[in-house]
């Protein structure tokens, strides 16, 4: 802290102390004798400084010197660290109630359309076949990490918001033999337990009678652990006083939530990853590389929520106290329903990625090579969920304070049953299953031709890329059904409790009063927070030995001849619905083919100074295929019927005829379509020091598989006439859209950058995206046939259209304080600004299924989801007499997480968030280190909100882990 507190209070000076620190470097270099080794963050700085003053690009990096010295756990985390990088902090957008242990969905420049790469080649996540997710890939094993902002022409298309492309290590980086091992043990604070990580690499290279030989091995096995304790309330519903409360007179409007809960959720992750490497050089302008690369994520959680189910706080409450906008902050409400649920969910993720590459220099004016790759990706993924309610009756009080930063909630009862096991009765149960493939062949051919020297023109870049990728997602519904009873059907239906062992004779298990267990929220909040501290949940092992073994024993509770029944894994039977709108089977092919072609220019003589730059162009062709089902509805009534209600029935005639036709599987649609992207990269140096960057360039990103999912529904509403409706008429449908095209970017980029020392630089970057063809819901007509009828369909889809600006820019310094005297020259400091804005465009409905969805993406008084107008991040560094340290903190402006969540229907926006990270290593020898890294050091609440843009209360509070690590590093 002092470190840090040290640095800001010297940012201001340095600037003018640079020039001194520069001139106390030329000065002493010449005296010295011998070659000068930097290391640790200084040298990592300065890799990536390097790397950023010489690219043809906007590019900003992050490189580890050694083995396991990225800054952070996972990739996701390190890429905050980055200007104009920020983080989504919950594990889907839609669905806010569960937030991620890790960092999940990375946006650049507020555009969450960001390309994946590893080593420049695809690689993506089987969950969606476009993107990684980054927090499934261990950082121990990378070299490091780029960040390109603009586009060139050399660069694989795909990424609006720019390319993240991670780089692995290979035997030939290194000169001589490298034995590395890191080990770690990360303890959780609120979990209350330690996990072990561990990785080690080895590389060496071997002059053989057949050329250069080089081996690289590396494994890296991550294990963490993760809780996260929440308070939700559900939407705050408009509601009328009947009577004068709090300051409110009676027929005014005032807000009151419609349910209260809380979760505790201990989540848990094993990652492996394991990368090779094999390079041959048979000569010295001939080099082939074989790379290997495998990463697998097996994240498990289990929750425990407890909450009101009924949802119905009555209007008129003498305890309510109010805020200045009528919404109710605290109160006291009776005969709460308390509904308790157990949730296991578990996957299995798993990406491999391989390649074979050549490079050829047959002389100092070509350079030729080569490069095939496969990637292939699976996930399986399973959820399951059981229920239990307090019976009817039972019902207690509940008293809440809303009003500030740590909410009070607090149950009582006479007589008190909340902790009596036969209050309980069986609710409900819940499964969700995913099965997912994804794999990709790619080839591409790449040549440079250097011109004479001294000319205007420095080289020709030119070369072609094609790509063969399938995809195939398999998802069910959410498989809900009740149990024995239900809060709103207690009257009529026959409830088992949970010390019972069946229904009847035919349905009795010995293990069902042990499949229930008194639950305490021991320790909530770090015991901040008041709570009624038990419930009866279903035990964790009733809901994590699969759904198979939960049917065995909850089948026993079905008394009224419903109940739930697992899912079967026949995906063929699922299709897309409300509650999840990519259910089913979506089978999708994608192959392109690209051409490029980029001219490097640069003269020592300018209007500015010398210069250089280059120009480029891509062209590329996609296809896309997909085979989905035509779905057509039935229709209640019959001919006769409609002949006897004395009505003009030809259009209910047909709509009978067409649905005869019934439905067509294995629908095959396709889609093609050629863009041609520009672009333009100039760099003036202004001085040795100073440079000056602008950039044009067009970009796409292409819709992701979901979107074009291959389905179409169609259905018929006539009234009960059998008259056609008037609002919508009588022929209606929806789904998804194989023909949509890509969003498309027109990207403007200006960067001033001045690098005053080897690891110290200002920066700034300006950026304007003009954006078109965004992807929203929309309507067309559509002709089909079916039955010997052809009939037109107003259809609802997601389609292309619409237009937006995003603009802003990026302020970065870097700098380490070597002219300070004595130990104070270890000080150095890193920081960073954001400003974002954007106008226009559009918000894309996940579920077009849900109304509220489709409601929420149109609103047009919403900003763009995931977009925060201002971010930092400040870093304070300390490196000298063998302590190399940091303590990071990254913040973000409040945004919207999204335009409808799951459950709660309506927009959900994440507060401002900061978090303080730190790490402090000592290098015992000058191969080993040991040092304590600790992530979330303030204990950071993250808080969201619920509504519009007008008013939007806070409704949900979340506490995660603190985490302290105690590694070990050793390089030979």
């Amino acid at each position: 802290m002092l470190a840090g507190a040290s640095a800001l209070a010297i940012c201001g000076l340095a600037p003018s102390l640079a020039y001194a620190a520069d001139a106390a470097a030329t000065d002493t270099s010449t005296s010295q004798v011998g070659e000068v080794v930097v290391t640790g963050q200084r040298a990592a700085l300065k890799s990536a400084q390097t790397i950023k003053k010489d690219s043809d690009q906007i590019v900003d990096s992050i490189t580890a010197v050694d083995i396991g010295a990225l800054p952070d756990r996972s990739v996701s985390e390190a890429l905050q660290r980055i200007p104009g990088v920020t983080l989504q902090r919950t594990n889907e957008a839609h669905d806010p109630a569960r937030l991620a242990s890790e960092g999940g969905a990375v946006f650049i420049r507020g555009v969450s359309w960001v390309r994946s790469e590893l080593n420049g080649r695809d690689i993506f996540s089987a969950n969606n076949g476009r993107d990684l997710s980054f927090e499934d890939v261990s950082a121990d094993l990378l070299a490091g990490v780029d960040v390109y902002k603009n586009a060139s022409a050399e660069l694989v298309e795909g990424g609006i918001g720019g390319i993240v492309n991670l780089r692995t290590r290979l035997p030939f980086d290194s000169h001589k033999r490298l034995l590395a091992v890191s080990a770690d043990y990360n303890y959780a604070d609120l979990r209350k337990k330690g996990y072990f990580s561990a990785n080690g690499l080895f590389s060496d290279r071997w002059d053989t009678s057949i050329g250069e030989v080089g081996l690289l091995l590396s494994a890296s096995l991550g294990n963490i652990g993760n809780r996260t304790d929440s308070i939700q309330t559900g939407r705050y519903e408009p509601r009328t006083l009947g009577v004068a409360q709090d300051g409110h007179a009676a027929g005014s409007t005032v807000y009151i939530p419609n349910s209260v809960g809380w979760r505790r959720v201990d989540w848990q992750q094993r990652r492996t990853a394991y990368a090779g490497a094999l390079q041959w050089s048979p000569r010295s302008d001939l080099t082939f590389t074989a790379q290997a690369f495998y990463a697998k994520a097996d994240p498990h959680d289990i929750e425990h929520a407890l909450g009101d189910v009924q949802g119905d706080f009555p209007t008129d409450n003498t305890s309510y106290k109010f805020n200045s906008q009528g919404v109710v902050t605290a109160g006291t409400v009776n005969g709460v329903g308390i509904d308790a649920d157990t949730r296991f969910g578990q996957s299995h993720k798993r990406t491999g990625d391989y390649s074979l590459n050549f490079k050829w220099t047959p002389n100092d004016r070509w350079a030729v090579s080569g490069d095939v790759q496969y990637v292939q990706s699976h996930s399986d993924v399973l959820s399951m969920t059981a229920f239990t309610e307090l019976g009817a009756g039972n019902r207690p009080s509940l008293a809440f304070d809303l009003s500030g930063n740590t909410p009070v909630l607090k149950e009582t009862q006479s007589p008190n049953l909340i902790s009596t096991q036969s209050a309980y009765w069986w609710a409900a149960a819940m499964d969700h299953l995913e099965r997912n493939d994804a794999h990709e062949w790619a080839e591409r051919a790449d040549a440079v031709y250097a011109f004479e020297d001294q000319s205007w023109l420095k080289s020709f870049r030119f070369g072609a890329r094609a790509t063969q990728k399938d995809a195939i997602t398999r998802e069910s519904g959410w498989n809900w059904n009740l149990l024995s009873a239900q809060y709103w059907g207690a009257s009529f239906m026959n409830p088992v409790y949970l010390n019972q062992t069946g229904f009847d004779a035919t349905h009795q298990s010995s293990a069902l009063p042990g499949a229930s267990q008194l639950f305490s929220y021991d320790g909530f909040f770090r015991g901040n927070v008041q709570l009624p501290g038990v419930a009866w949940f279903p035990t964790d092992a009733l809901v994590s030995n699969g759904t198979a073994n939960a049917y065995n024993i909850l089948k026993n509770t079905e008394s009224s001849g419903w109940g739930w029944t697992p899912l079967s894994g026949d995906f063929s039977q699922a299709h897309p619905g409300s509650d999840n709108p990519n259910g089913g089977i979506n089978n999708q092919a994608e192959h392109t083919q690209a051409v490029y072609g980029v001219l490097a220019f640069g003269h020592d003589k300018g209007i500015l100074g010398p210069f250089d730059g280059n120009v480029g162009l891509r062209i590329i062709h996609t296809q896309a295929e997909g085979i989905g089902l035509l779905t057509i509805g039935s229709i209640n009534g019959t001919a006769a019927a409609c002949a006897l209600s004395g009505v003009d029935c030809t259009a209910f005639n047909k709509a009978l005829a067409f649905a005869s036709g019934g439905n067509v599987p294995g629908f095959k649609q396709s889609n093609s379509y050629t863009d041609v992207l520009p672009s333009f990269n100039v760099r003036f140096h202004l001085t040795e020091k100073l440079q000056l960057r602008l950039a044009a360039s067009k970009a796409i990103v292409r819709p992701s598989f979901s979107q074009m999912m291959p389905y179409t529904t169609l259905s018929f509403d006539f009234g009960t006439n059998f008259t056609p409706n008037p609002t919508t008429g009588a022929f209606i449908g929806n789904g998804g859209n194989p023909k949509l095209k890509p969003i498309r970017a027109n990207n403007y980029d200006a960067s001033l950058e001045w690098y005053f020392a080897p690891a110290g630089s200002v920066t700034f970057a300006a950026f304007y995206k003009d954006i078109h063809d965004y992807i929203f819901l929309g309507q067309d007509q559509e002709t089909y046939t079916s039955g010997g009828q052809t009939l037109t369909f107003d259809v609802t889809r997601n389609m292309n259209g619409s237009h937006g600006t995003i603009k802003g820019f990026e302020l970065a310094y870097t700098q380490f304080y070597d002219f300070l005297p004595g130990a104070l020259s270890g000080l150095g400091m890193q920081a960073s600004f954001t400003y974002i804005d954007s106008s226009g465009g559009k918000n894309t409905a996940i579920n077009i299924l849900e109304p509220e969805q489709v409601a929420g993406a149109a609103d047009a008084t919403l900003p763009l989801e995931g977009l925060s107008k201002t971010s930092f991040n400040v870093e304070g560094m300390y490196e000298k007499y063998g302590i190399s340290a940091r303590l990071a903190y990254n913040w973000r402006q409040r945004y919207l997480l999204t335009t409808s969540a799951a459950n709660i229907k309506r927009p959900v926006w994440s507060e401002d968030y900061g978090q303080l990270d730190g790490s402090i290593f000592y290098s015992i020898t000058p191969q080993v280190k040991v040092g304590i890294q600790a992530t979330n050091l303030l204990n950071s609440r993250t808080y969201l909100d619920v509504g519009g843009a007008v008013l939007a209360p806070r409704y949900s509070w979340t506490d995660t882990d603190r985490r302290v690590a105690v590694a070990l590093r050793a390089s030979f």
